[in-house]
């Protein structure tokens, strides 16, 4: 039979199922963002995240594998202090190679850590934060977006990276704090921490893209410590929150 002779409703459905079973292949092909997330006991979603990304580094030169950071290597004399954007990725020489971790953040704006909940800085909130590992946790203290970006470790060589986590400490809102992830100036997804449940006060949130790079991504929360509030857990009118571990990919060369 020539295709003159074949149906027409016969040569739109084949050509239906074309373009049906083409989408399914170009679907199954685009990369998919693995989100791991959690509230209350963290644990079990922050040990798959790591084993996803893979071992963990602790010298320069790797090229696959994690990298974490805990903000307990950050000398007592330094808490409640802007500390140096690239604290854990110094370059210069003799830097102590385990803190070159290939992470930079926050700008110019002020990035502290502190071993009192950031009492220091305001001591109307700091009952509502917790430690999640060690007994210090981070924060920008001025800003309420700011960006984390990667470099080669214990190199200036920006980088980029497949999978990144935080660990957040007193999240009370949903759909309020959220890390926003980038490949070069374009947004591949914007994601939200889930609020802590009444069983503890931890949240993570740690997400994985197979097929994709990110470059840096952006933090963004409701309040600034600086500015003295209450959390609104107490009658403020913001969810102020702070961090503690972070967790990524190995930072390979853009």
């Amino acid at each position: 039979m020539s295709i003159k002779q074949i149906p027409a409703k016969a040569i739109s459905a084949i050509f239906t199922l074309s373009f049906f079973l083409s989408g399914c292949i170009k679907e199954k092909q685009e990369p998919v963002a693995v989100v791991f997330s959690a509230t209350g006991d963290i644990s079990g979603k922050l040990n798959e995240f790591r084993n996803q990304l893979g071992t963990l580094n602790t010298t320069t030169g790797q090229t696959s594998g994690r990298r974490e950071i805990n903000w307990d290597g950050v000398p007592d004399s330094l808490s409640g202090l802007k500390l140096a954007s690239d604290f854990f990725n110094p370059t210069e020489a003799g830097s102590p190679q385990a803190r070159q971790r290939g992470l930079v953040y926050a700008g110019n704006s002020d990035a502290m850590v502190s071993k009192t909940s950031f009492a220091e800085i305001n001591t109307q909130a700091a009952t509502e934060f917790s430690d999640f590992s060690g007994n210090k946790s981070f924060a920008v203290v001025n800003a309420t977006l700011w960006p984390v970006e990667f470099r080669v470790a214990g190199e200036n060589t920006t980088a980029s990276v497949k999978g990144f986590g935080i660990v957040f400490s007193d999240v009370d809102k949903s759909n309020s704090t959220f890390i926003e992830f980038f490949d070069h100036e374009k947004s591949i997804g914007k994601y939200y921490v889930p609020a802590h449940d009444n069983t503890g006060s931890f949240s993570f949130l740690g997400v994985y893209f197979p097929g994709q790079t990110v470059t840096h991504v952006s933090i963004g929360h409701e309040g600034r410590l600086v500015d003295g509030e209450k959390d609104i857990t107490q009658g403020g009118s913001k969810d102020l929150v702070v961090l503690d571990d972070f967790i990524y990919s190995e930072p390979l060369p853009k």
